[in-house]
């Protein structure tokens, strides 16, 4: 700016130069540094950055997930008949309790036992239940539903590809269910108001549109309205995780910074030898001296004796000290709160043990792995029954008893039902999957020969006439 001024000012005496020169100075100075202020940079995060700057590209996002997605898979599912009039009634209030809290064995043994009076399962020659059991010729059902609860975890979104015969009497029912990658699916909205689905594009080669009736849509809410219906996909967990990921990438890359370019931990340096070249050829006999004098187990506790006044200075930080480790553990927690998932079964021992494991387990199942389940049950019962006409009197449904860290032992089991009376002996028989037996008693409620009924306790007690009274 000085030049320029000078250039407009013409050529001036020394002391105007001077005085513009300070003019510059005063200006720099009330202005201060012209460096933009430091400002984390958050990546945007839709289906497609989910799946590869977070489930491909992260290690801790990739091991909570699969881990969910593994024990979500291994809750199998099964076609049930719905017992009547009666049956439908159970089976409002099973669906009720299992969306509640069944984290104890009264809650999960009630469950069960409605689900008995509710549902019966059906033949494994049922079309739907085939159909389940392997939904195509690559995958089987646990593969199947790993991928699915994979995709809804990491992009919010599972798209399922209903695959029909497409001629003949059975052309509209499906004989293949095939899960699509959701980072190549997008909605087609229509033009109504309110907005909905009018049909999807996949587009991974080339452009595919796909009728709204081929695709069952599982998604988390989205509450981002967007003109455009992009609102109609659900929302990726790590789009609310996205401050957390990129934190989680950053302290990657600065531990694996300091490991690979750290360089030397420190300099010592001699205040007695002055910094010329001359002085140089001392430096290097000093360091060849030190190396001699140091390295080696030979010199472990070594005394060590220099003239001049020696200095160090830290020209390294380890990553303890910059905190990296703990601030890794902090990060994880977070991510794993992000997937409803508790770090300690993840090997986080700050407040694990072994006596409070199962605690854990039992949240990760309650809290993150149910609800996953209960979400995919609701949406094969609504997309999936119906293209085989069965939508009122089946049901399809997650077997919730074999998840093992909510299985009480037998005795456990045993001495809750000897405490429920009024179950019939054939739901006992079911609970404890001994199965059913065709005796009609065992149908029955046996009721315990202690118990009397209220009114029986409270009939008069019969007047005896004096002259058959023997105590007069």
């Amino acid at each position: 700016m000085a030049n320029l001024l000078s250039r407009l000012l013409g050529p001036s005496p020394k002391d105007v130069q001077n005085m513009l020169n300070a003019y510059v100075q005063q200006w720099i100075d009330q202005r201060g540094p012209t460096w933009l202020p430091v400002v984390p940079i958050y990546p945007k995060i839709d289906q497609k950055a989910a799946v590869e700057k977070g489930y491909v590209s992260n290690a801790d996002v990739f091991s909570i997930i699969s881990r969910k997605a593994q024990m979500a898979a291994g809750i199998p599912f099964y076609v049930y008949k719905i017992k009547g009039t009666e049956g439908r009634k159970h089976l409002r209030e099973y669906k009720s309790l299992m969306s509640g809290d069944i984290s104890t064995v009264e809650a999960l043994m009630k469950a069960q036992l409605i689900k008995t009076k509710a549902l019966e399962e059906v033949d494994e020659s049922d079309p739907v239940s085939k159909l389940l059991a392997r939904p195509n010729p690559d995958e089987s059902q646990s593969e199947w539903l790993e991928k699915c609860y994979g995709f809804l975890d990491t992009t919010g979104n599972i798209y399922i590809w209903k695959q029909t015969l497409g001629m003949g009497a059975n052309a509209d029912k499906p004989r293949s269910l095939h899960t699509l990658p959701s980072q190549y699916m997008t909605i087609v909205p229509s033009g109504t108001f309110p907005v909905s689905a009018a049909g999807y594009m996949f587009f991974l080669w080339g452009e595919m549109g796909l009728r709204k009736e081929e695709i069952i849509h599982v998604k988390y809410f989205n509450p981002d309205y967007q003109p455009d219906g992009s609102h109609l996909m659900g929302m990726p967990p790590l789009r609310a995780g996205a401050k957390t990921l990129a934190r989680s990438d950053s302290e990657e890359d600065s531990a694996t910074a300091q490991f690979q370019h750290g360089g030397p931990a420190g300099m010592i340096y001699n205040e007695n030898i002055t910094p010329d070249e001359q002085s140089m050829s001392q430096v290097g006999a000093l360091k060849k001296k030190w190396e001699t004098e140091t390295w080696g187990n030979k010199n472990r506790g070594k005394i060590l004796f220099s003239a001049g006044k020696l200095g160090y200075i830290q020209t390294g930080l380890s990553p303890a000290d910059l905190d990296l480790i703990e601030s890794g553990a902090m990060t994880f927690r977070k991510l794993c709160r992000i997937f409803k998932m508790p770090s300690a079964i993840f090997n986080d021992n700050e407040h694990a043990t072994m006596a409070n494991m199962e605690q854990f387990y039992k949240a990760a199942y309650t809290d993150g792995v149910i609800p996953m389940v209960i979400k995919m049950r609701d949406a094969l019962n609504a997309f999936l029954l119906p293209d085989f006409g069965n939508t009122g009197d089946y049901f399809i449904d997650a077997d919730f008893s074999n998840i093992p860290v909510l299985q009480q032992d037998m005795k456990a089991l045993t001495e809750w039902l000897e405490k429920s009376w009024e179950i019939t002996p054939n739901e006992r028989r079911e609970l404890k999957k001994f199965g059913r037996s065709t005796d009609p008693l065992m149908d029955k409620v046996w009721a315990p020969t202690n118990i009397s009924m209220l009114e029986e306790l409270a009939m008069p007690v019969p007047e005896v006439p004096p002259d058959e009274n023997p105590y007069g």
